[in-house]
């Protein structure tokens, strides 16, 4: 941080992101929550918002509160519960960022307090499986391995008839059960299964495969993987991108995953495709993460430069007779490149089908195993939308979110099904 400015966490500098990028500068944490002048043009794109009407969880409540806490007008203890309510329901969409005119970054403010108080959103166990990618990648696999093994036998079937998943340590398990395929197989497995080779020495691309297509949904991963058949392709297995730490744990073990990933991919020219539009925009972001040391900055910038989404490698195909719409459900970001580029491809396939993008949000990254009834109802506003415009596909650039979307329309409204773009 800059000398002069108030700062949340000033003995813990390493755990906070220095500042923010703007329209045409670099501005500090401080100066960023100052940029939002409380206009509330933001206030109707906020899927939180509209659903509570709680100011505390709109972007113009949230900013405020953040800068009351740097100027020290409030203390953080007395107002625990609310703190924990204001950064529990944003959903870290972007959608107050697109529509702000001054584009203020309100999620990552709120990323920022979040790491200064410590809030542990996730359950405990989710978390702490879901951290071991990063710290334990061995052991997130074997634990992967098991888990689903014991999903595919049988045991959760048997821990929800006996109640058990009641337990509010095992709540979350009632909901990746719903969401999740019904057979879980990791894509490393499948693919050594099928003899397919991923360790070119002089790979044309490099592929980072999600969390999901990695260990929850190897149709995902193949899927893409045909995208890039023609191509030497190293697949990057064993490696976290730093997004869950960055979003749910430390940012100092964010950044070492980032090291770890920009010295996996080497310093060649070639491109390194991921297959969802969250891990692309934080790989965009990379620089960010490292204002403080000028060598590993440009050796970011060089890597950011590398990355692509898998809809820029999709081949020509036939027209589709559907009626389709695109859902840019992403963190931070809204209506990114990888959007852009999807649009164009679905105008292509859709042609006239294609329905005309109406913003409602489809909860991801988690959102739905911490604020399962608020989750709840974003969905629910999102599948009366879907339904209202009649369509029967909708097309998704996040595996997570198009698991969540794709359980609540077989629920609520079977006529239309949620699909990854790599997977039409």
């Amino acid at each position: 941080m800059l000398p002069g400015y108030p700062e949340l966490d000033p003995l813990n500098p390493q755990e906070h992101v220095r500042e923010f990028p703007h329209a045409k500068s670099w501005r500090t944490v401080y100066e960023s929550v100052c940029f939002c002048n409380r206009c509330n043009m933001c206030a109707q794109s906020c899927p939180t918002y509209r659903l509570t009407q709680d100011e505390s969880q709109s972007p113009r409540g949230r900013n405020q509160i953040l800068r009351l806490l740097l100027e020290e007008k409030i203390k953080p203890a007395p107002y625990a519960p609310q703190l924990e309510k204001t950064l529990g329901s944003c959903l870290f969409c972007g959608a107050c960022t697109a529509v702000c005119a001054g584009r203020t970054p309100t999620a990552q403010h709120l990323l920022e307090l979040r790491r200064t108080l410590k809030v542990r959103l996730l359950p405990l166990a989710l978390q702490t499986l879901l951290s071991w990618r990063g710290t334990h990648p061995r052991l997130f696999e074997f634990a992967v391995r098991f888990l689903a093994g014991l999903r595919n036998r049988g045991a959760v079937k048997m821990l929800r008839f006996c109640g058990l998943t009641r337990l509010p340590f095992l709540r979350w398990v009632n909901h990746a059960d719903d969401i999740l395929p019904r057979q879980t197989i990791c894509l490393k497995k499948q693919l050594k299964k099928g003899g397919v080779k991923t360790d070119y020495s002089n790979p044309d691309v490099f592929y980072l495969p999600s969390l999901e297509a990695a260990y929850l949904d190897s149709n995902l991963g193949q899927s893409a993987l045909k995208k890039l058949a023609g191509h030497p392709v190293n697949v990057l297995f064993g490696l976290s991108c730093g997004l869950f730490e960055y979003v749910y744990g430390s940012l100092r073990l964010s950044r070492l995953a980032a090291r770890k990933l920009i010295t996996a991919a080497g310093e060649g020219a070639a491109p390194v495709v991921t297959d969802s539009a969250d891990v692309y925009a934080f790989l965009k972001n990379y620089p960010a993460l490292f204002l403080h040391s000028k060598t590993w900055r440009r050796k970011a910038e060089r890597f950011a430069a590398r990355v692509r989404f898998i809809a820029q490698y999709m081949p020509a195909q036939n027209p589709l007779p559907q009626r389709a719409q695109l859902d840019n459900s992403a963190l931070f970001s809204f209506q990114t490149e990888a959007f852009t580029q999807s649009e164009k491809i679905l105008r292509v396939i859709f042609k006239k089908n294609l329905v005309q993008y109406e913003y409602k949000d489809t909860p991801t990254a988690g959102y739905a195993f911490q604020k399962g009834n608020l989750a709840e109802a974003v969905c629910l506003e999102r599948v009366q939308q879907i339904a209202r415009k009649q369509t029967e596909i909708v097309v998704l650039l996040n595996g997570l979110a198009a698991m969540e979307l794709n359980y609540r329309l077989q629920k609520l409204y079977p006529h239309a099904r949620a699909v990854h773009i790599a997977q039409l």
